[in-house]
């Protein structure tokens, strides 16, 4: 059913309602009104006439031909209506009767009431003291006033029965009016164009409720063309990272069949034999490191923001350089922390970046003694936390620093798996931050790799995610 349908058929029942109603209380205080004004009218008469009554009973009692005069009297004040009448009952003598009356007296009542067959309304009074010379009786039939009542029901229903007509007529008139601004957000709906940026409703009717509601529906529109470009972004972004992984993969793993098609030679000999087993080894090793940064990423990219809590920079860096020192001892790891550097974000994310930052050192940061020596710092600079971690090894060059946090980015002969500073970018990112490989003019001299992390210590304005790939944030940064 159409709006405008719906609007009519609501009028067109509400209004006959409310006039029905309305109607229907004024009726029944008219109705009541004119029950009290015939009753009055009753009691007024039977009062104007009750001495002229008694007169004319007591006449009657007296020898005959007294009561003549009081019985023009009483004739001549009980002429009304000819649906009215006067009845005198005296004690002694004939009755006297004027106008319409039942042919049967009805019970005897002080006050107007109706009688038994409904045909009359009258009143009665007693003549004399308690009623010993007679009584007298007031009629008016109750016909008349019935029939007035019937008119005015008559006209009701007449008047609700114009009023379901107008209201109809009047709620589709005025339902085709009001949805006139919801017609043209109907009609501009349908025009539309619904592929990625598309058009957009107008917000221009001047009707509030209208002006939200296309309002809402743009930004629907809105949100619909980023996520389709988010998406589209993130598929192609996925199929480069799927076919880069595939690459990588594809090295050790071919590396390893030739391995194993050696192991089948029966006069391998030992040496060799020892030799194959070390690189399946080391290819194996490799291929894990890959699959465990894969994994490392994954579960960075799916950080929601009830994850954010209140970390301890400085602390959780204390227990990340205890076990990098169990973990890579033949690096030597200094730690400069202050007592608490309190920051906003992903514990486990946080212990990522330290973790990689440390192991990337001492893989990559022999010094020329053949040594590795690493040092962490972390101060507070501002609303910042800045964490520092640096070695003594050949470091990278300057044109290739931004290189160095793409995926799978490595020299020749690395034995990393190229994604160590990537997943250090996509947590620094997700917590809003910065992270960049310091210049020579930087750093002390003998520094190798400085590599500077800097952490809003409020946690990210928008969240940990604003929907935004931490590959396509990559790309972009």
């Amino acid at each position: 059913m159409k709006l405008s349908t719906r609007f009519a058929v609501c009028v067109a029942v509400l209004v006959p309602l409310l006039v029905g109603l309305s109607g229907l209380f004024i009726i029944r205080m008219a109705v009541s009104d004119l029950h009290a004004e015939h009753d009055l009218r009753l009691s007024q008469r039977l009062q104007a006439l009750k001495p002229l009554a008694l007169t004319y009973a007591q006449r009657e009692a007296a020898p005959a031909g007294k009561s003549r005069t009081a019985q023009q009297r009483v004739t001549a004040a009980g002429t009304g209506h000819d649906t009215e009448g006067v009845y005198v009952a005296p004690a002694k003598g004939d009755p006297l009767i004027i106008g319409a009356v039942p042919t049967t007296l009805p019970a005897i009542a002080d006050g107007p009431v109706t009688s038994a067959d409904g045909g009359w309304r009258y009143a009665s009074a007693a003549l004399g003291i308690g009623g010993r010379r007679g009584r007298l009786w007031v009629f008016e039939q109750a016909a008349p006033l019935e029939a007035e009542t019937t008119h005015l029901w008559r006209q009701h229903l007449l008047i609700t029965l114009i009023a379901v007509g107008a209201g109809a007529a009047a709620g589709f008139g005025l339902g085709r009016f009001a949805i006139q601004p919801l017609t043209r957000l109907r009609r501009d709906a349908s025009t539309v164009d619904v592929r990625v940026g598309g058009g957009r409703l107008r917000r221009d009717s001047h009707v509030t409720e209208i002006d939200q509601l296309a309002g809402l529906v743009n930004d629907i529109l809105d949100r619909r063309d980023e996520a389709v470009q988010r998406t589209a972004e993130a598929l192609e972004t996925a199929r480069a990272f799927a076919a880069t992984a595939a690459h990588e993969l594809r090295t050790p793993l071919t590396s390893m069949g030739a391995n194993i098609a050696l192991l089948s030679y029966p006069n391998l000999a030992p040496g060799d034999r020892a030799e194959v087993i070390h690189d399946l080894a080391g290819e194996q090793a490799r291929v894990e490191r890959l699959i465990t940064m894969l994994r490392q990423l994954a579960r960075g990219e799916l950080m929601e923001p009830d994850t954010l809590e209140e970390v301890d920079l400085s602390g959780l860096c204390g227990v990340a350089v205890k076990e990098a020192r169990r973990r890579q001892p033949h690096a030597t790891i200094d730690a400069h922390l202050p007592d608490d550097t309190i920051v906003r974000g992903w514990a486990e994310g946080l212990r990522m970046i330290v973790d990689n930052l440390l192991d990337n050192a001492a893989v990559h940061g022999v010094g020329p003694s053949g040594k590795v020596r690493i040092e962490l710092d972390v101060v507070r600079e501002g609303a910042f936390a800045v964490l520092r971690v640096a070695d003594d090894g050949p470091g990278i060059s300057g044109e290739h620093h931004l290189q160095a946090f793409n995926r799978f980015s490595r020299r020749a002969g690395s034995p990393g798996s190229g994604l160590g500073l990537t997943l250090i970018h996509q947590q620094v990112v997700l917590h809003g931050g910065s992270v960049r490989i310091e210049g020579p003019n930087e750093v002390p001299p003998g520094v190798g790799l400085s590599v500077r992390v800097e952490l809003p210590m409020a946690g990210r304005p928008d969240g940990p995610s604003d929907g935004l790939s931490w590959l396509s944030a990559h790309k972009q940064s």
